[in-house]
């Protein structure tokens, strides 16, 4: 009992200071994204940040379906198995050479089309040819440092990849007329520079001595996981941009740009509340019982009052926030900010549920409501694309609210707390169960008198 009570109490002053310092990561990457996003506004106008933005969610979306959850799977099972972690990096070697190649290919052949289809431009387009495998092989470091609970080393690669490029973008800026593909080497340097920081650590990781190569039960584990998290991965993706992915291919590059401002500026609670899921993951992953459950609970109910702090005060800045930060020139993106809000609120509790879910090891529900989540966001910003921003903003929030509604009644399932005794609900059933104490009784009653001590 004393053990299970140092479980619990123990790693809580730990777990608030990692939580806190990856928290302060987020921010520092939020603050960099925004003043990334604010340059290319001003510098490129709605229809340059529109191409920069067309450039972008075609690889991300490459990446994360391309990746076949692996990542994912890879910070589950160090942390579930710390003493394979190096064998499991060999193992992923080849395979993470392989992704990287065919993650190539499939961008430069998608971004191709895209330029000839929607005049994108090319030098952008073949810089983001190869923005796949570079934040293929970070991420397989961030997620290798996430398992090991490494927070420290976690947190560097993504500061390096999610805070660089505001620094180069301010550079350019100042030195140079910004064109979009100017703008998109200021995101694609850094993600290469995390990438070999991350691959040369998980080189060396795996060249330690770890015993005998994986089984073929593990790898089927592993392999389990990972197709389980790609579908979870690839939904969070399409729920998360599939009203920019749609918006690409049937409304103009400046109407594309609007919306995108619009996305950005409702996004920094999505980044703030999610380093609870980010940290707590590993944590839970690694306990069972009644601790597993106390700890999922916890992490929600701290996702929550961090946004019920968060919300209102971006709800009040917005509408003012927007024209000063971006322009005159994106005073459309208002009203669609103010309704992407909310889903942003459903969206980053849905972060937090979603690595609570990997956490208890259901991972594939996770694609089942981000895939109900995107199919309602797509079929609204399809009917009302050519209509209104503002309804396209609604439909996408109706999305997250949906997703998150599925994910959470899914934990609240894996966690809830069954009663050992029922009580019968009805009068035949309570006879039943009355005589059956009888029968017990009465048992009990002749073998104490057929054993007892008088001769």
């Amino acid at each position: 009992m004393t053990r299970s009570q140092g479980r619990q109490t123990l790693p809580r002053a730990p777990l608030r200071r990692v939580t806190g310092a990856t928290a302060a990561t987020n921010l520092i990457i939020l603050v960099g994204a925004a003043l990334g996003g604010i340059v290319s506004a001003r510098a490129l106008g709605p229809s340059g940040r529109g191409q920069l933005v067309l450039a972008t969610l075609w690889p991300g979306l490459i990446q994360i379906i391309g990746s076949i959850g692996l990542q994912s799977s890879c910070s589950y099972h160090i942390a579930l198995w710390p003493h394979r972690r190096a064998a499991l990096l060999r193992w992923l070697r080849f395979i993470i050479a392989l992704q990287a190649i065919a993650m190539t290919a499939v961008s430069a052949a998608t971004l191709w089309i895209l330029s000839v289809e929607l005049r994108l431009d090319r030098l952008l387009a073949a810089e983001y040819a190869t923005w796949a495998a570079g934040a293929t092989i970070g991420l397989y470091g961030a997620c290798c440092a996430q398992g090991s609970r490494d927070f420290a080393r976690f947190n560097m690669l993504r500061l390096i990849s999610g805070a660089l490029p505001a620094v180069l973008m301010l550079v350019e800026a100042e030195a140079l007329r910004l064109t979009p593909a100017e703008a998109g080497a200021a995101y694609l340097i850094p993600t290469w520079c995390s990438a070999l920081v991350g691959g040369k650590w998980l080189y060396r990781l795996g060249g330690l001595p770890d015993g005998e190569p994986l089984s073929p039960q593990e790898r089927r584990s592993v392999w389990s996981y990972g197709w389980r998290s790609a579908a979870s991965l690839s939904g969070l993706t399409l729920n998360s941009n599939a009203d920019q992915l749609t918006l690409g291919l049937l409304v103009p590059l400046r109407s594309l740009g609007i919306y995108s401002a619009a996305s950005a500026a409702s996004s920094p609670l999505t980044s703030l509340v999610s380093s609870v899921g980010m940290v707590r993951l590993p944590t839970v992953a690694a306990l069972s019982g009644k601790e597993k459950t106390a700890a999922t609970r916890r992490a929600v109910r701290q996702a929550t009052l961090s946004l019920a702090l968060i919300t209102p005060v971006l709800a009040a800045a917005l509408p003012w926030a927007i024209p000063f930060v971006y322009g005159e020139r994106y005073d459309a993106a208002v009203a669609p900010a103010e309704i992407l809000l909310l889903g942003t609120a459903f969206s980053a509790l849905e972060s937090v549920v979603d690595d609570m879910l990997r956490a208890h090891g259901y991972p594939g529900f996770v694609s089942i409501a981000q895939g109900a989540g995107g199919v309602i966001t797509a079929i609204g910003t399809v009917l009302f694309a050519r209509h209104s921003l503002s309804a396209v903003s609604a439909a996408s929030s109706l999305g997250f609210a949906f997703a998150f509604a599925l994910a959470f009644a899914r934990l609240r399932a894996a966690t809830r707390r069954r009663p050992t005794h029922r009580r019968p609900r009805w009068p035949a059933q309570r006879t039943r169960q009355h005589t059956s104490r009888l029968a017990e009784y009465a048992g009990a009653t002749t073998r104490s008198r057929g054993t007892g001590s008088v001769p």
